[in-house]
């Protein structure tokens, strides 16, 4: 597993998840906010999970399922490469959106997911997912 930290990005004046340690502020504020940042990323990372697999429950097409299938086991390898642990699997409790809100939050949470992670290889998996 390996281990990250939490930086301030002064550009975008938020924290992010790194590789690499930043040792401008406190090590306590970098902790504090890294217990936060975790669960935000793990709370998206399985929200985006489960959007995928509702849109999946929701769409017909070979080509689209198979695409819908690559996009839900890269979610899982991310997820596992991060938390090492694997995904919860997805209740079905369909909501009745239609396609085009699906599409769209998934689409919002990944980029959501893609701000707070400044390692080059999860942002290029989360930037493959969100297209």
């Amino acid at each position: 597993m390996h281990k990250f930290f939490c930086n301030y990005n002064t550009l975008t004046e938020r924290y992010e998840l790194s590789l690499s340690r930043g040792n401008i502020f406190n090590n306590r504020i970098s902790v504090q906010a890294e217990e936060t940042l975790l669960p935000e990323i793990k709370e998206n990372l399985q929200n985006l999970y489960e959007k995928v697999v509702h849109i999946k429950d929701n769409v017909s097409g070979e080509d689209k399922l198979s695409i819908l299938d690559e996009t839900e086991l890269l979610i899982s390898n991310l997820y596992y490469s991060l938390f090492a642990s694997p995904l919860e699997l997805s209740s079905n409790n369909s909501k009745n959106e239609d396609l085009k809100t699906l599409y769209s939050s998934a689409v919002e949470l990944a980029s959501q997911i893609e701000k707070v992670i400044n390692i080059p290889e999860y942002n290029r998996l989360i930037s493959i997912v969100k297209n």
